[in-house]
């Protein structure tokens, strides 16, 4: 068997979550880089129990979740509300910030070893991501304006190294 064909058999037999509040990492990583499993979950609750359930090798996460109840968002809404003076400011960064929240449960729940690409774009602020990265050292980023061919070699690179 080639190197080639051995390492697209390794991709087809790994799964990776997405993490995300709609469909379209889903259905744009399914079209544009197929290979590994995809399992989906809309919220930190759910990616958790899929987790649980399932063998994941790489956990594909967005940022921002403002398309979901704000009940299911992850974070503490109180405090949130005390740092930014009202309700609803604090739910504002709790969904524009989400994928940190869950990214923090999945480090409480055993996962910080896990590789995660964040999708986000973090040029701009690289001591953020820095900081971040000491706390889930298999965390990378990608920004939304990733070309397919990019994400794809990225979530192939990750595989790989497993």
């Amino acid at each position: 068997m080639s190197h080639e064909s051995a390492s697209a058999s390794s991709h087809e037999s790994k799964t990776v979550l997405i993490v995300e509040d709609g469909n379209e990492y889903l259905e744009n990583l399914t079209r544009f880089a197929p290979g590994p499993r995809y399992l989906q979950a809309h919220g930190g609750h759910e990616a958790l129990t899929l987790l649980r359930a399932h063998a994941v090798a790489l956990v594909y996460l967005d940022m921002r979740f403002d398309r979901v109840p704000r009940e299911t968002l992850l974070g503490d809404h109180a405090q949130a509300t005390r740092d930014h003076g009202s309700a609803e400011k604090a739910y504002r960064h709790l969904a524009q910030h989400q994928g940190l929240y869950i990214l923090a449960a999945l480090r409480e729940h055993g996962h910080a070893a896990l590789p995660v690409i964040l999708a986000y774009d973090f040029s701009r602020e690289l001591r953020r991501f820095e900081l971040l990265s000491r706390a889930h050292p298999s965390l990378t980023w990608m920004p939304d304006a990733a070309s397919a061919d990019e994400v794809r070699a990225r979530i192939e690179r990750l595989i790989d190294k497993l």
